[in-house]
């Protein structure tokens, strides 16, 4: 067996050929590699690129590698690159660019249960700075696992403020694109909707009034369709809240749009009262295939 202390709780074991990383001598995870076989001629596409997770992102049709590879890398190759990797986020006071957003953030906060005065430190830190700053997968990562709880309410607050204006942009400007053809992708424009919608719930916000907002007359109409839809079809809503406050946040989304976007009143006059009751949803080749605006 091999192994390769990065401090006095965080070591790295190759075991039965596979790389393990310990904290506090309790087994954590065991590493899964991801390769970058990148050609000179597409090196360009790094700049830009400020976290692991934006590379994997960004260059994904790359990262890749094919069954008839014949660059097979040892167990031990692959070890030491671990080693590397963790020490490397170590000495650079655990930033989670230079880590995937789903190893960084559950070992910091296991390493802060631990005792790690560091990893404690630095760990809500870099929840509130990745979340402001970083793309929508890491958003997403950070709100569903539940790691915005770490913040006390005033820390929250001024996070959700200070992230509002980048959150909108980041969403309006996907839509416009998932938006942009007579054929849209009903799975990526649920996902967008899944992430405001959670952050209007959970914690008490409105921001899909403003995503409405951003969009020009067209795209909103068809938007709020494919929001209607969603929300109504509720076995693919999973927010954990009581199903009251759901239905109330769904009125009154309801309303807002039929009082403020009048193109799509007829749209809404069509939904009688039994609506929230299931009386309407998609069917799964609808939600999760292409739908028509025709």
């Amino acid at each position: 067996m091999l192994k390769f202390t990065i401090n006095k709780f965080l070591d790295l074991r190759l075991e039965d050929g596979k790389t393990n990383v310990y904290v506090n001598n309790e087994l954590f995870i065991h590493c899964k590699y991801i390769l970058l076989d990148i050609t000179l001629d597409k090196i360009e596409e790094f700049e830009r690129i400020y976290s692991i997770d934006e590379a994997i992102e960004r260059l994904n049709k790359y990262v890749e590698i094919p069954r008839d590879n014949k660059r097979k890398l040892f167990p031990e190759t692959i070890f030491w690159a671990h080693c590397s990797n963790l020490q490397v986020w170590y000495e650079n006071e655990y930033n989670t660019c230079l880590i995937h957003s789903n190893l960084a953030f559950p070992l910091l906060k296991e390493l802060t249960k631990a005792g790690d005065t560091l990893a404690a430190k630095v760990f809500r830190e870099e929840v509130a700075k990745r979340f402001e700053k970083s793309n929508m997968n890491v958003r997403q990562f950070l709100l569903y696992n539940h790691y915005l709880d770490c913040l006390n309410k005033e820390e929250l607050d001024i996070l959700l403020k200070q992230s509002k204006s980048s959150l909108i942009f980041s969403v309006t400007t996907q839509l416009k694109d998932l938006l942009n053809s007579n054929l849209a992708n009903f799975k990526e424009i649920k996902e967008l909707i899944d992430i405001i919608v959670f952050i209007d719930l959970v914690y008490n916000r409105n921001l899909i009034i403003h995503v409405l907002d951003k969009l020009n007359t067209k795209k909103r109409s068809h938007f709020a369709r494919f929001l209607i839809f969603h929300l109504n079809y509720k076995e693919f809503i999973s927010y954990k809240i009581p199903y009251g406050r759901f239905s109330t946040y769904f009125e009154d989304v309801l309303k807002n749009i039929y009082v403020n976007y009048p193109e799509i009143k007829e749209f809404l006059k069509s939904i009688d009262s039994g609506f929230l009751n299931n009386s309407l949803s998609l069917d799964e080749s609808q939600s999760y295939g292409f739908v028509s605006y025709l």
